[in-house]
């Protein structure tokens, strides 16, 4: 059974946003200059797929970097997610799957990933 990241209360049926938990951060070069439209659209086919599971409060937001250096250093790719039981959950399932091995790997491997880092929020 998949449990949402939002909750409708029974009596209210107002949606209530669950506090994301776990974070992931991969700081990424790009020497040949990828139009950060193109990458921003492969990751929201990842959103869709995250939210059509039933976490819409999951995903991935794309960062580029402000000024000019260092001068290949361009994009940081931020995974937001409830915690990691559903973190695990949703990279297992076949939707999240077929939407992440569409995307365009022609592009995707022309990035180089030089740091990966995952963060737990401190409560």
């Amino acid at each position: 059974m998949i449990a949402s990241c939002t909750q409708k209360g029974k009596e209210t049926e107002s949606t209530l946003k669950i506090e994301n938990t776990l974070k992931s951060v991969s700081l990424m070069y790009d020497s040949i200059g990828i139009d950060p439209s193109l990458l921003f659209n492969m990751f929201e086919k990842a959103n869709k797929a995250i939210d059509s599971i039933g976490y819409p409060d999951a995903g991935y937001k794309l960062w580029l970097l402000q000024g000019d250096e260092p001068k290949d250093f361009r994009f940081m790719l931020e995974g937001y997610w409830p915690n990691q039981a559903i973190y695990d959950t949703i990279h297992k399932n076949e939707i999240y799957l077929n939407a992440w091995n569409s995307i365009d790997e022609e592009v995707w491997n022309k990035l180089k990933r030089i740091s990966y880092y995952r963060f737990i929020l401190v409560k």
